[in-house]
């Protein structure tokens, strides 16, 4: 190991020590396939806590699918694991500390985020320009993934969580850890990706999305222009109708907007799209509960605001315990929305 690696790891320990993470966190580092977008080494982290309740937690991070947005120093997505959250994420769901955290007793596998391909991707993409990227969220994931079935086979509740470009591929995760553990209950929460619309699904071919999905019946047929996030949720809860589903977004989501804006939908037009989402899944999914809350922030589950925001008498950390203790909570949806 040469010096600068060795100056990494000491600086990676320090920035375990001064969170807390020591005492919880152990970061488990990949194979060589797993790999960051510029092919820089992957690792991820597990907190050992239960043996029968786990948290596979997708972080997010944005995307990319073309030179301009892939290529370094872009700030359409996230390109190296640490900084904003690989090894210092202490709220919402991470503040383990908190009484009112529903997963406080929880065995947790965070899966860092550095691919630009909605922890989905399975390919090397060469976009011309010599912006060569490891959209390799997939093989990232699912290592992940297979250490969480290897070390808590036990487990009985199973939570897929994600927040913007994690929330994504969630019901995939969540249908493909329900089939290797058919005694637990799998459910998922998806926060922050309700308002991509149907249009964006055709850029997942630039990461070989498609490829990487189980290959379960229910996608037999499919082309890259299906792999939409209702379409996710889809093949999901017709594939394991037992699996649970939840969703948190903001009306006008700042972030989401960006998206939506590049196949010409406007900020204003960003609820609508969201309902129209929700009602697809729904119309397969009989078990799904929505909270969508006023203004343009953009996710929750990794934040203070976690144990504040309410909504119509309502408290979010109240419904998601509901949610997460094997309840339905009824949709919340803001009336007066920006």
């Amino acid at each position: 190991m040469s010096d600068s690696e060795d100056s990494a790891d000491s600086e990676v320990a320090d920035a375990l020590t001064g969170v807390g993470f020591s005492a919880q966190w152990e970061r488990v580092d990949a194979p060589a396939d797993c790999m960051c977008a510029d092919g820089s080494a992957w690792s991820y982290f597990v907190r050992d806590s239960s043996e029968t309740k786990v948290m596979f937690f997708l972080e997010g991070g944005g995307a990319c699918f073309t030179a301009q947005m892939c290529a370094k120093g872009s700030d359409t997505y996230k390109q190296v694991v640490g900084q904003e959250g690989g090894f210092a994420e202490t709220e919402g769901v991470f503040d383990l500390d908190n009484p009112k955290n529903p997963f406080a007793d929880y065995s947790i596998v965070f899966v860092p985020y550095c691919t630009g391909d909605v922890h989905g991707g399975s390919v090397t993409k060469d976009y011309g320009d010599g912006v060569v990227v490891q959209h390799k969220g997939f093989v990232n994931g699912s290592t992940a993934m297979t250490a969480l079935l290897e070390r808590f086979p036990d487990a009985t509740e199973v939570v897929v969580a994600g927040v913007s470009a994690g929330s994504f591929p969630t019901p995939a995760y969540a249908g493909l850890i329900a089939d290797s553990l058919p005694n637990a209950s799998v459910r998922v929460i998806a926060d922050g990706s309700g308002a991509i619309p149907d249009a964006m699904g055709a850029v997942s071919s630039n990461w070989g999305l498609l490829e990487a999905l189980p290959q379960w019946p229910e996608i037999a047929g499919a082309t890259a222009a299906d792999v939409t996030p209702s379409w996710i949720f889809e093949i999901a809860a017709k594939h394991d109708p037992e699996i649970r589903f939840a969703r948190h977004d903001y009306a006008f989501d700042a972030t989401l907007a960006d998206y939506a804006a590049m196949v010409g939908i406007a900020a204003s037009d960003l609820l609508p799209l969201m309902e129209a989402n929700e009602a697809k899944v729904e119309a397969f999914s009989g078990d799904m509960s929505t909270w969508i809350a006023p203004g343009d922030n953009h996710t929750i589950l990794s934040k203070a605001d976690m144990y504040s925001e309410e909504l119509g008498g309502v408290r979010f950390i109240d419904w998601l315990s509901d949610f997460v203790a094997g309840g339905s909570p009824a949709d919340q949806h803001c009336t007066q929305c920006s």
